[in-house]
């Protein structure tokens, strides 16, 4: 298994996890841009915990079209499974997280959307779970002024939503 990956094994199936390299590895032969994002991307970055599915951010070469109706690539249609994996659009509200696609996974490796990048998405969703995962993301050591330095360039109108999430310091 993917060694980004051995961390994530208590708490995630290792059939969720295959999915992820199985799924990885398509979208690199059919060379689609992708990186993982969603409950996984938690885990790879610093916060494991249990999840069912897979989110993929990936590039509109996974798409036959996507307006008026998202329509996947022949290729990639019997890969999507509603709730176990998932290929989600980049928001059109922020066209650079193109930049953190990659064309292939490098030896392997599945590509991971950097954790800025990721709690950007969280706090687009804006649902409990992003916002308890932006929470852990922060406990577990990200760096609050980095995260907050991307924020202002990419989506300043998210950051007062993730300033309400940082954990107020007591002093200890």
């Amino acid at each position: 298994m993917a060694s980004r990956f051995e961390r994530l094994a208590d708490s995630v199936a290792a059939r969720v996890l295959l999915n992820a390299i199985d799924a990885s590895r398509r979208l690199s032969e059919l060379e689609v841009p992708h990186a993982l994002i969603g409950g996984l991307a938690v885990g790879v970055h610093g916060h494991p915990r249990a999840t069912k599915d897979v989110d993929f951010l990936v590039g509109t070469e996974a798409f036959e079209h996507t307006s008026p109706l998202l329509v996947y690539r022949e290729e990639l249609r019997d890969l999507v499974r509603l709730g176990a994996i998932d290929f989600l659009a980049v928001p059109k509200a922020y066209p650079s997280l193109v930049e953190h696609l990659a064309p292939s996974a490098a030896g392997g490796e599945v590509p991971v959307v950097p954790v800025e990048a990721l709690i950007l998405l969280k706090l687009h969703a804006n649902r409990p779970q992003d916002q308890a995962d932006v929470v852990a993301l922060l406990q577990a050591g990200v760096d609050t002024a980095t995260v907050t330095h991307y924020l202002r360039d990419h989506a300043p109108e998210l950051l007062t939503r993730f300033a309400e999430l940082v954990p107020v310091s007591n002093g200890d």
